[in-house]
């Protein structure tokens, strides 16, 4: 039982490190995105999304919060499942 116990605090302690931490991404994701628009679009917004690579750059930046969001998620219904079984 404690093992148990043990193992769904780990998870549920996993899951709050990667929701911090994508919250993180998110936030830096802002700032980059704000900087490359700033810096490069000036204004030119619908000749700059006719670019598919442009398109490309500003996404980048958010990658690793979707990735580590989703990694939370994951863990956090692991984390329900398995408190209900018990």
């Amino acid at each position: 039982m404690a093992k148990k116990q043990d193992d769904l605090r780990t998870i549920l302690i996993k899951a709050k490190f990667y929701r911090t931490f994508a919250l993180v991404f998110i936030t830096l994701g802002i700032f980059i995105f704000c900087f490359l628009y700033i810096s490069n679009i000036e204004g030119r917004l619908f000749d700059a999304l006719r670019d598919p690579f442009t398109i490309t750059v500003f996404l980048v930046p958010f990658i690793p919060a979707a990735f580590l969001s989703w990694m939370a998620d994951r863990l956090e219904q692991k984390y329900h499942t398995l408190s209900q079984k018990k």
